[in-house]
């Protein structure tokens, strides 16, 4: 049987986040903390994965010769012009895409840091020990994160008239020739 076959990564990658992000507040509403640092860097990779797979999902249905392999702005301002919006770093939800974006690459591409330098207190190594992206850890953030993101994927489904059916990951089977 034949049959044409859609996926559409961004829901199975946006279900991730909310899975994880509804472990991050469980643990907040039981008062149990044990990893919700972890649950909360899950949770923001999954976001920052579902922002790309969005993007690519309306360059893809609403933009000719669309091409995945552009770097991140170039596609965001044309998904983004495409919705009649502008993208701009310092405005949300954009401004939280970013973030995203930033805490992806620097994850994404980690690089090592040896410095020596004087600590005085148990805080000031505690700093001094940090990844770019351990402030972002919090689940105040990761809720606002989650929240834009949401905000974001409304605005274009909207604003590009994609109806939430025409992205869900699906199949339908074809007529059978005679």
């Amino acid at each position: 049987m034949k049959s044409k076959v859609k996926v559409f990564p961004h829901n199975d990658l946006f279900n991730l986040a909310h899975y994880h992000r509804e472990q991050m507040n469980k643990k907040l509403e039981s008062g149990g903390r044990d990893g919700i640092s972890l649950d909360c860097m899950s949770c923001l990779i999954a976001l920052a994965f579902t922002v790309e797979a969005l993007v690519n999902l309306v360059g893809h249905k609403r933009i000719d010769k669309w091409k995945e392999r552009d770097g991140y702005l170039k596609k965001m301002n044309r998904i983004c012009s495409k919705a009649g919006v502008n993208f701009r770093k310092c405005v949300e939800p954009y401004k939280t895409l970013w973030e995203l974006k930033e805490m992806r690459d620097s994850m994404a591409h980690g690089k090592p840091v040896e410095i020596t330098t004087e600590i005085k207190s148990r805080e000031e190594l505690k700093e001094a020990m940090e990844c770019p992206w351990d402030k972002k850890l919090t689940p105040e953030y990761v809720n606002h994160a989650y929240e834009c993101v949401k905000k974001f994927e409304r605005t274009m489904f909207e604003n590009c008239n994609i109806s939430v059916i025409d992205a869900v990951t699906s199949s339908v089977p074809l007529p059978r020739k005679i």
